[in-house]
């Protein structure tokens, strides 16, 4: 059987490129657009940002799995939203072990992503901050004892625009009911497409309806909420 060479590269390029490392240097918030926090509190994530942040009326706890598919947080993007100053998410975990995989520095190239997948283990620290538009995905991990908090810091200036995030106050729990394989592999479309998920179907993450299309979207996931 002849095998082509291009489709063996390609291959073997895609695999290359999936590849997940763990996180071995420094992020700046500046540069990689995420950046560690030295503690879990507010005022650790504050005194990053320039003057003129505070958090929004916003709490998102995702307990018992993780939204392992790679994505951009569409519904608090500078980019969708048109924002004057970046958006943030904030997260602190409550578990040990693998947090949070990013691609550092992909806020940059929105709608398109390169780069390399890096994975934070809590070794490093237990609270993320980074850009809303940062390529991200949930460590791909089994412990039911995962949780993590989400809240969102704004600029003075943009709080209007996305005023459809304040009072939101969210707990969701879910058990892993995927296989690992099936896992893994919409992790590794999301990663190699992100333009889909995050900007032909933006209006569908943004808000959560009973359409067709969000029900399908829903059921691809294998989870009951889109990470906000």
């Amino acid at each position: 059987m002849t095998v082509w060479p291009g489709p063996l590269i390609l291959f073997i390029y895609l695999l290359w490129y999936c590849r997940e490392q763990p996180l071995t240097r420094s992020l700046k918030l500046g540069t990689d657009g995420i950046a560690l926090p030295e503690t879990e509190d507010q005022d650790a994530a504050l005194a990053l940002l320039p003057a003129g942040y505070e958090f929004l009326n916003y709490r998102y706890a995702i307990s018992g799995c993780s939204l392992s598919t790679f994505h951009r947080n569409v519904t608090s993007s500078h980019y969708v939203f048109h924002t004057t100053h970046p958006v943030y998410t904030f997260i602190r975990y409550e578990n040990e072990g693998d947090l949070l995989t990013v691609v550092p520095g992909s806020h940059r190239s929105v709608p398109f992503v390169w780069g390399r997948a890096l994975t934070i283990n809590s070794r490093e620290g237990k609270a993320v901050l980074f850009q809303c538009d940062i390529l991200h995905a949930g460590a791909l991990t089994r412990n039911p004892g995962r949780k993590a908090v989400q809240y969102k810091l704004a600029n003075q200036d943009d709080l209007l625009l996305l005023e459809g995030l304040q009072g939101i106050d969210v707990d969701k729990r879910e058990r892993v009911t995927i296989s690992q394989r099936y896992e893994w592999i919409c992790r590794k479309l999301s990663q190699l497409f992100p333009f889909l998920i995050n900007h032909v179907f933006t209006r569908h993450l943004q808000q959560r309806n009973d359409s067709l299309i969000n029900r399908a979207l829903v059921a691809l996931f294998g989870r009951s909420f889109y990470n906000r």
